[in-house]
């Protein structure tokens, strides 16, 4: 009898989490500046605190397969930057990379504003991708798909450790590779992709942050389409990239504007989450 009630305590032990949580999920997607291209070696002076890690901010990643073999961060880590591959990285060295998004600052930000609350990153980009052709929903065995798949793993990591969750918002950043569009068009389908996600993920009611692509001049129909989108989609809100700076002649974020772009994507989500069905 003794050995039977041994047996069976072990087994609960581990089968039951030490501890379980409830975890305030936000998704980030789109393309090399929502990847992110800053660079933490430019993580100094008043910036270097963004190099530790965050112990009470999860993230789960991953990179496609379309540009080379996939890397992921294993499940959920604590955040901290390098969870992103930029071109010509070193893939055999793993992750963390050199390089960080707006995720570093973004999650550091919904903790802070949701005070009390658990909170977990899901990260799915690819630099170079198209909402016309990769993240379309109704093209095959791309990047939406893939995306899909992920979260719904990461979601699934978090129910089998004993955890619960609700999926508040996504980010998303995107739209260079989509400059020869028409405004029209790329808000159609960014409506579209919108509603996709939350049909596909069973997420009726989460927030959308819709990141403006940096204007170059030559990005105007897309700009035009974000911010349209983001006025007339149901909880979305838009995130201006004024003021911001690339490090390579308009087209990728410097280290200290990714780390402003993912504080104003979390004042954006807190205030549209508060407002929110």
């Amino acid at each position: 009898m003794r050995i039977l009630v041994l047996t069976l305590a072990i087994l609960l032990t581990q089968s039951v989490p030490l501890r379980a949580d409830h975890y305030d999920v936000f998704l980030i997607g789109g393309q090399s500046n929502c990847d992110g291209r800053g660079k933490v070696a430019e993580l100094t002076g008043p910036l270097a605190k963004w190099k530790q890690p965050q112990a009470d901010v999860l993230i789960t990643y991953s990179c496609s397969k379309l540009r080379g073999p996939i890397l992921t961060s294993g499940g959920f880590v604590p955040l901290q930057p390098g969870y992103s591959v930029a071109p010509g990285s070193n893939k055999a060295k793993g992750l963390p990379s050199g390089t960080f998004g707006p995720e570093v600052s973004f999650g550091r930000g919904m903790a802070d504003r949701l005070k009390g609350r658990k909170i977990a990153l899901i990260k799915y980009t690819e630099g170079g991708t198209s909402l016309s052709k990769d993240w379309n929903p109704d093209v095959k065995d791309r990047m939406y798909s893939a995306f899909v798949d992920f979260t719904k793993k990461s979601l699934r990591e978090l129910t089998d450790k004993g955890h619960t969750y609700t999926v508040r918002g996504m980010i998303w950043h995107q739209g260079e590779s989509d400059a020869n569009l028409s405004a029209e068009v790329y808000q159609k389908m960014l409506t579209a992709f919108i509603a996709r996600v939350r049909q596909d993920l069973a997420v009726p009611g989460i927030v959308f942050g819709i990141g403006e692509v940096y204007d170059n001049g030559k990005r105007d129909s897309i700009r035009t389409a974000q911010k349209a989108t983001a006025a007339q989609a149901s909880s979305a809100y838009f995130v201006s990239s004024e003021k911001l700076n690339t490090f390579d002649k308009g087209v990728h974020f410097d280290a200290a504007s990714q780390i402003e772009l993912g504080e104003r994507f979390a004042a954006g989500m807190v205030q549209a989450l508060s407002t929110a069905p």
